[in-house]
């Protein structure tokens, strides 16, 4: 028994490459062997792969869906082309305009069902914040989404509060989501756990630990200042000297500003 396609697959395969060490009856070479010999005897193959697919017209919908066989595939919302191709493969269904695909969905073998990808409708809630709460897609992700982002998400509306700005939690949540289009899914939630510990914790501050997670090589070392003293003092020195007025009285009457120094800073 296996437990998927890819199982199976993957035994068919073993037992083929098993099978080929074997003899066919009245034969003094293996069955690899006769394949090598009859190969270069073959007609080439296409220089293209063969789409074992089914091709459809589909056309989207007010929804942002097209439908094929009783079920509903998502497409994004700023699609500005309502009549599209769609090729249902075994495993999977792609949305094509002309021959960009702009959409791509495992395939679905039941019946009557949404087959979203939440991507897909982030754009039309950044116009739409209020709508978060009850859109499907996005009750469908926070399903499956790791804890952390509901921890992001809780930060993101307290910090709004605080700055009495409507929405703001929703806006930047949703600029995080968004990294999930150009950015894997696992390294956006390692960078939301760093964007956190450090204080961070908004879309630009997650971006750049995003950043530094791809491109360790660009990252630039911390300064040692035990090798350097006498600036390690100066460096802390800064904000603890004491005030001095006379500068500004000396501005008040002449006009005139003393040069700065990291003595009077």
């Amino acid at each position: 028994m296996v437990s998927s396609y890819q199982e199976l697959n993957a035994h068919l395969l073993a037992a083929c490459l098993e099978d080929d060490q074997g003899y066919v009856d009245g034969k003094t070479k293996t069955i690899h062997e006769n394949w090598q010999t009859e190969k270069p005897l073959m007609l080439p193959l296409p220089e293209w792969d063969y789409l074992c697919c089914v091709t459809r017209s589909v056309r989207v919908n007010p929804y942002s869906q097209v439908e094929f066989e009783t079920n509903r595939y998502s497409v994004p919302v700023n699609t500005t082309h309502r009549d599209l191709v769609l090729k249902a493969y075994p495993f999977r269904v792609d949305l094509l305009h002309q021959d960009q695909v702009i959409a791509s969905h495992p395939r679905c073998l039941g019946r009557e069902q949404d087959v979203i990808e939440p991507i897909h409708y982030l754009p039309l809630l950044e116009q739409r914040p209020g709508a978060f709460e009850h859109a499907k897609p996005m009750r469908r992700w926070g399903e499956q989404l790791p804890p952390i982002y509901e921890k992001l998400l809780a930060l993101l509306r307290t910090h709004g509060e605080a700055m009495g700005k409507r929405n703001y939690g929703i806006r930047e949540f949703l600029r995080v989501l968004k990294l999930h289009v150009q950015y894997p899914a696992n390294k956006v939630e390692e960078a939301i756990g760093l964007a956190m510990e450090y204080g961070c914790g908004h879309a630009d501050g997650i971006q750049l630990c995003l950043h530094q997670l791809l491109n360790p090589e660009t990252v630039t070392p911390s300064l040692d200042l035990t090798t350097h003293p006498d600036l390690g003092q100066r460096l802390t020195d800064i904000g603890n000297q004491a005030i001095d007025l006379s500068c500004y009285e000396q501005l008040l009457t002449t006009g005139d500003y003393p040069e700065r120094s990291i003595e009077n800073d």
